[in-house]
């Protein structure tokens, strides 16, 4: 069983989740899923960091939408360009990403359409509006709590793979 490790930035009094991140390593290579704020919508995609632990160039692939077995894109710091043929990620790993990404968002993530009266109220307590996503009331005291940002990761997550992320990413959240 694959453990995955985790990055969450969260915005409570503004944007709300900047971003929501997984991923693990498969010999050189990084494979996840990430969502977060994209101006007022969200965006969220499978990735893959081929080569990252390597001594070859990284290259960053994500899906189109998120769908692991879907289109996918390779990005650049310049843009980004369709992928032809299959998806960078073997076959025995797309179940492996899938089943992983829903694990993170029962976990983690909590969609205003899938918000019980419970978790309104909760995040309400905590004076807390409902977003679109927000972070589970459950969770939150997980994070690490610094004004006007409040963050977790999971111990030993190389963060620099989330710093690699945010200078191509197309979400709002670029850590430094």
């Amino acid at each position: 069983m694959i453990e995955p490790h985790v990055h969450i930035a969260y915005a409570p009094r503004g944007a709300g989740l900047l971003c929501a991140a997984f991923w693990f390593t498969q010999d050189a290579h990084v494979y996840g899923w990430y969502t977060g704020a994209r101006g007022r919508d969200y965006q969220s995609s499978y990735f893959v960091l081929e080569n990252y632990y390597s001594a070859h160039d990284t290259v960053f692939y994500r899906s189109v939408e998120s769908d692991v077995r879907g289109r996918w894109l390779r990005v650049a710091k310049g843009g980004e360009a369709p992928l032809e043929g299959a998806g960078p990620v073997p076959e025995p790993l797309e179940h492996e990403l899938a089943r992983l990404q829903d694990a993170f968002v029962r976990e983690w993530l909590l969609y205003r359409s899938d918000a019980a009266p419970e978790d309104v109220a909760a995040l309400q307590a905590q004076g807390l509006p409902l977003l679109d996503v927000n972070v589970r009331p459950k969770r939150l005291d997980k994070l690490h709590k610094v004004d006007l940002l409040w963050t977790y990761s999971t111990p030993g997550a190389n963060l620099n793979i989330v710093v690699y992320l945010g200078e191509r990413w197309s979400l709002n959240y670029a850590p430094r």
